[in-house]
């Protein structure tokens, strides 16, 4: 799950980082990271909380674990 698609859903960047508690500087160090993308268990937090309106797609992290490697 990226940022990008956290924000289109949420509308901006700070409702993003208040639905996960976290401050809007938090928010945007998430855009820093490879592909834009939140950290795995909160991209799962996010699918379970949402009821499915956001979907978990654990194969964009495999892609990025394996680059890393």
């Amino acid at each position: 799950m990226t940022t990008t698609e956290l924000e289109a859903f949420f509308g901006t960047p700070n409702k993003a980082a208040d639905f996960f508690g976290v401050s809007p500087e938090a928010f945007y160090q998430w855009r820093k990271r490879p592909g834009g993308l939140i950290p795995k268990g909160r991209a799962a937090e996010a699918e379970i909380r949402t009821k499915g309106k956001l979907v978990f797609r654990p194969e964009l992290y495999n892609k990025i674990s394996r680059s890393a490697a």
